[in-house]
């Protein structure tokens, strides 16, 4: 793939922020983007110093969704060989089962893909300008990067219909209310307070947290028996791990555990 900036990564300890740069369009998602988005993220998942991750965008805003440009004008440019609509599926589906918490940092307007990027995060935080919107019916669409799966389970069934039925754009604030974001805070404290988020998440213990992610996304269409069976498989998992002895170990000696990550 041809590295073409479009999306940053940063290491600092244990934590990983990946930042799209497209300012000049609001991080709207063309393929060369969704493809460096997606080697970021599988990048991430695989590095082993890398306990946890934050999400973002350059500038004033998050992401505008997909880049419609690359859609209407045949002469714009567009990585060759694949569609918009794979690569967002890919990136999407890379996210969603990223063995790692993921927090979104959601600066500016979130709408579209990108609404759906932070809803397959498993945090979050949004500035108090932020703004969010499943704006698919405005272009006369229905949803196509996750809106329908993701929306309903995060907000409830009918206030996710109203919003895509709707396309309207809502403010953090009501964001907040509905349970789409985590927390609002002020805009110059939204990433110290992601940070923290996800350096408290990445001191933990990484492969217990893995695995309860992988079974709570799975079990949202699943049945109690394969969520016990699923459960049971995990706590096996956890129970060979050197985090786990060494929690056991601080309960015993009163003190906080110090997890590494295995």
């Amino acid at each position: 793939m041809t590295d073409t900036g479009k999306v940053l990564t940063a290491k600092d300890g244990a934590v990983a922020t990946i930042t799209i740069n497209r300012p000049e369009r609001m991080n709207a998602l063309d393929s060369y983007a969704l493809a460096e988005l997606y080697d970021a993220l599988a990048s991430a998942a695989h590095d082993p110093e890398v306990r946890a991750i934050i999400l973002t965008g350059t500038g004033r805003g998050f992401s505008a969704g997909a880049d419609v440009k690359e859609w209407a004008n045949e002469d714009a440019e567009a990585r060759p060989g694949e569609d918009w609509v794979t690569l967002s599926h890919r990136v999407m589906s890379r996210l969603y089962r990223l063995p790692k918490p993921v927090v979104a940092a959601v600066n500016g307007v979130a709408v579209g893909a990108g609404f759906d990027l932070a809803l397959a995060c498993d945090f979050r935080i949004g500035a108090a300008s932020s703004r969010y919107g499943s704006v698919y019916i405005n272009i006369g669409f229905s949803p196509d990067a996750g809106a329908s799966f993701l929306l309903p389970r995060i907000v409830g069934m009918t206030r996710a219909k109203e919003l895509i039925y709707t396309g309207r754009i809502i403010d953090a604030t009501e964001a907040a209310e509905i349970g789409a974001i985590s927390s609002v805070v002020p805009d110059e404290e939204l990433m110290s307070t992601a940070r923290e988020l996800a350096e408290r998440l990445a001191a933990g213990p990484s492969v217990a947290i893995g695995l309860a992610k992988e079974n709570i996304q799975d079990h949202w269409t699943s049945t109690i028996e394969n969520a016990l069976r699923n459960e049971q498989r995990a706590g096996a998992i956890c129970s060979r791990t050197e985090d786990h002895v060494e929690g056991l170990k601080a309960v015993n000696e009163k003190r906080a555990p110090q997890f590494i990550g295995r």
